[in-house]
Order: structure tokens, then sequence, then C-alpha cells
């Protein structure tokens, strides 16, 4: 099955209706449909077919949505990438997948053009916002040209198993390697991430609200779920073109959004945010959070301040978002990710892929129809991630006794300090605890004596005034002695990836330099 007959199956079922209002334009499913059949012709017209690859690097947009299923329509394989990914991780993702072409958008396309100076395979740019440069080299095509071409109804015969998305992961280490999405892959997390979702709970109108970017899995999931909402569902989605604290709050009280889709760095971003008690969220009933572990302070916070549920999910790029989820049907349990989703086996495993007791920690593995096929040009990689059948997630975490999935840490953060396993998460559950904490990471650097050392990264809240003895102590009384930090930096901001993942790596970069990072941290005391 060709993912793109998601979006003709729902048109048939639902008839036209208003999907999608991003800043304040409104935009149908018929309207989406239309311009994907345009862009089969065009894409077709420029050599794309079955087997090729076609780059994207745009910021949110609706013609996003069309231009992946432009891309579908072909049988080619799209390439996401982040909008403002440097020329030289551009440049590698473009090689490395040998794509023929790049669609993009008139902010990204300096840095596109760039990258792909000397690389031969790549015969065309797409622009949205562009020009029409036939002569340059490569030629260049305004996108909203191609949107003038005639109509393609028929899909080409496809293979369940052919790619039909390649995401980069970031990794903790080395280059980003591409994971391999097949069309099952796709239908299968759609799927999944439906019956989670328990439709037939839901009262009222379904009105989403997503910053998330089209280049990451979980917004690509979000768009393909978006497909086999039920036709009893009413409502739309809003989106912006990326996340800004104020402004994602502005929308949600002028939509009156029911449900935000999010990552836990902007849950946080909202609750610090000065200007909060001017808006109204009280609409949102439900914020469904995912790509990081979600500090049980920020979950009680943001439902207590609002009267919303959570629902936590787990997933990865390698598992097509899919993982585990909690669902409105059973109650919150603070700290967990939920049950698996229905078509996925989850299981916990110790260092010799031997399944470990509830409530001991290992390695979270999964298996079912949304694993990937594998790493694009990495068969030893794929191998030892996909051994024994189980993908082996790099997670740490425990099941209890039904099920449910509690998050530790990346396998590649355990700190090891003189023998004994530390997991970062713990002790920035407490750090998150502590009334003038707003941020929190912690890391393991280098030590000559014990292996490693604890260190934390703190942001502090706006007008505190809060010192490195006051934290050490905090912490001493809920932990023993060796796991508490020996250094705490005060910062500013933590780094974060494009989807506001906290970048431990460079973290551990900046504490083994043992760097001067400057303290910031002025107000008053608390």
């Amino acid at each position: 099955m060709n993912v793109a007959e998601l979006a003709e199956q729902s048109v048939e079922r639902l008839g036209e209706r208003m999907i999608l209002n991003f800043e304040g334009e409104r935009f149908t499913n018929v309207q989406f449909l239309h311009w994907s059949r345009r862009l089969q012709r065009a894409f077709s017209r420029l050599g794309l077919c079955r087997g090729n690859v076609a780059a994207l690097c745009m910021a949110n947009h609706p013609l996003v949505f069309s231009v992946f299923q432009g891309i579908f329509r072909t049988g080619g394989t799209a390439v996401p990438v982040m909008f403002l990914c440097a020329v030289p991780e551009l440049r590698y993702i473009f090689s490395d997948t040998g794509a023929m072409g790049v669609v993009t958008d008139d902010f990204s396309l300096p840095r596109v053009r760039e990258a792909v100076q000397d690389l031969r395979h790549i015969q065309w740019i797409v622009v949205h916002g562009g020009e029409n440069r036939p002569g340059a080299s490569p030629p260049e095509y305004r996108l909203e040209s191609l949107l003038e071409e005639d109509p393609l109804e028929s899909l080409p015969r496809m293979d369940d198993e052919d790619v039909a998305v390649m995401i980069y992961t970031a990794g903790t280490t080395g280059k980003p390697k591409g994971a391999m999405l097949t069309h099952s892959n796709l239908v299968a997390s759609a799927e999944a991430a439906n019956e989670a979702a328990e439709f037939d709970r839901w009262e009222g109108p379904l009105i989403a609200m997503s910053a998330m970017p089209m280049a990451h899995i979980f917004g690509v999931g979000v768009m393909n779920a978006g497909y086999l909402v039920p036709e009893e569902i009413e409502g739309y989605s809003v989106q912006m073109a990326w996340f800004e604290t104020e402004r994602f709050m502005q929308l949600i009280q002028q939509n009156r959004c029911t449900s935000v889709v999010v990552v836990p760095t902007m849950l946080a971003l909202i609750l610090s945010h000065p200007k909060l008690s001017q808006y109204d969220l009280s609409s949102l009933k439900q914020v469904v959070s995912g790509a990081a572990p979600l500090p049980q302070e920020i979950a009680r916070a943001f439902s207590e301040r609002f009267g919303c549920s959570i629902r936590e999910i787990y997933g990865q790029t390698e598992s097509t978002g899919i993982g585990s989820a909690n669902r409105l049907s059973e109650p919150y349990r603070p700290g967990s990710a939920g049950q698996a989703y229905f078509n996925t086996e989850l299981r916990v495993f110790d260092d010799n892929d031997r399944p470990v007791p509830p409530g001991v920690r290992g390695e979270i593995v999964l298996r079912g129809p949304v694993v990937m096929k594998g790493y694009h040009n990495r068969p030893r990689e794929t191998a030892e991630t996909l051994r024994g059948g189980w993908l082996h997630t790099g997670d740490i975490g425990t099941l209890d006794e039904d099920g449910y999935l509690y998050i530790s840490d990346r396998k590649k953060d355990l700190i090891i300090r003189g023998g004994e396993n530390i997991y970062p998460g713990q002790l920035e559950e407490i750090l998150y605890n502590h009334r003038g904490v707003r941020e929190a990471a912690v890391v393991g650097s280098p030590d000559p004596i014990y292996g490693e050392k604890v260190v934390a990264f703190v942001v502090v809240k706006e007008n505190v005034r809060l010192a490195e003895k006051e934290l050490i102590d905090f912490m001493r009384a809920q932990l023993s002695s060796f796991k508490v930090p020996s250094k705490f930096y005060f910062i500013d901001t933590l780094p974060k990836s494009l989807v506001g993942k906290v970048l431990k790596r460079e973290l551990r970069e900046r504490a083994a330099r043992e760097e001067e990072i400057p303290v910031s941290c002025k107000g008053m005391p608390i």
C-alpha cells in the first residue's frame, strides 16, 4: 500500500472538510489532495520515480503536506531535513542519500545552494517562494508554478516494503543515520496512534495545536494519523511554522484548542512564561507529550493549572514514532509513558538480551510492523540495532506488573561512578522539584579516580538567586551522597535540538573541558 492512499481514502470517506488553520488561513483536505496530484505530475516530469530520493528542507507550511504526498505518489522516497540545519549537515544528508532533488523555501535556499555544490546527483531544486531559474546549476523551479500542472490521479504500483521516508537520527555520537521507514511502517504507525487516541471517548470538537516540525517523526506521524480520524470527530489542526511560546498560547486561546501536541520543553517554557496569566488556556482537555521523558513536576503543574489530562507517549524514529502511550480510558500514572501500542511488543532486556522481571531496569526493546527496515548504507549498525528480531532502542527503563513503561535514561547517558550506576533522569526529577529551578540536565564527566563524576547544568527561574550549596543540600536530603552532583553550572539556557531535546553530548563536552561557564541567576533571593 502506498501511504498516499491514506489521503485518498480520507477524502472519499469524509468528503471535503476544513482540516488545517495555519496562521489564520484555512485549508481543506480536498485542496491538499489536488495539490498533491499536481505535484505528482511535476515531480514525475523532473524524473522522480520509484527508487529515487527527494530531500525536503522547509519550515512548517501547508504545502509541506502536499509535498510529502506528491513524493509518495511518484513512488519516491522523501527525506525530511530540519530547516535550520547547518550547511555541513545538509551536505552530508544530501550526499549520503544520493538525492536527485531538494524541495526547500526561500529561507533555507542560500544554505541549500551551498550544500549542493559539486553534488552531481542533485538535478534540481524546487523553492517555495522562490523564482524559476532553469539556467541555474542545478536548475531551480518555483514550487507555486508546479501547482499549475495538470493533476495525476493514478498511483504507481508499489511494494509495502518500499521506503517512503528516510529520517536522519541525531544520535549521541558520530554521524547521523538514515532510518528507512517503509509505507507499511507509516500505515501501521498511523493505525496505532489512532487506536491509542480512543476517539470513541472524545467529547466535543478536537482542535489540535502543534508546532512540531514536519521534519521530525513526531510531525510526520501526526500528519499520517490525521488521515484516519473517524468521521464523527469534528475539528481541525492549528499549526505554527515553528514554536514560539507566547504565539503558541495566543493561538490556543484564539482557536479554543482542546488538545496540544508538544515536547516537554514546550510545557516548561509555557509554565515559566511571564505573560502566562494573560492567556486563557482553559479550553485544553489533553496534552500529548512525546520525543523526550516528561518530568513529573512539569506534568503535575500543567495538569493542575489547566485541568487537562496528560498523555505521555514514547517512541523513536526507528519505530516510526511508536512504542507506548497513555490512554484516556486509564488513570494517568505519573512518570509512566503508558502501555505498548496494540500492534507493538515492548519488553525490557538485560545486557545479554534476556527479559528482566517487572521493576528491574534494562534496555527497552520493541518488535512489530512499526520497526524500521534498517539504517541506510549502515549494515553493521542495522544488524546490531535489530539483533534477535528486536529493535534495541538504547533507552533504559522498567515495566511494572501491569505493563506500564517507566523510562530512566538513554543507555549512553548512564553515569558509572566507582562501579555504581547513576541514572541522570532520577537526579533531574529531583532538581525540577526545587522551586528555583526552571530547567535541569545531569551528565557524567571524566574523573581520574572514580571513572566519572556527576555534573549538573541548571537554568534558574526569573527573579531568583540560587547558590550551588543550596542545591547540594537539597539533593543530599533525597539521595545517596555519591549520586549528588559534584559541580553545578548555572547557565542561561540548555542546548537543545530543533525539537526541544536537550543535547547532552554538548553538555558532556563542556563539562569535560571544564570551561568557565558564566553564572546568570540575578534577582531576589528565594
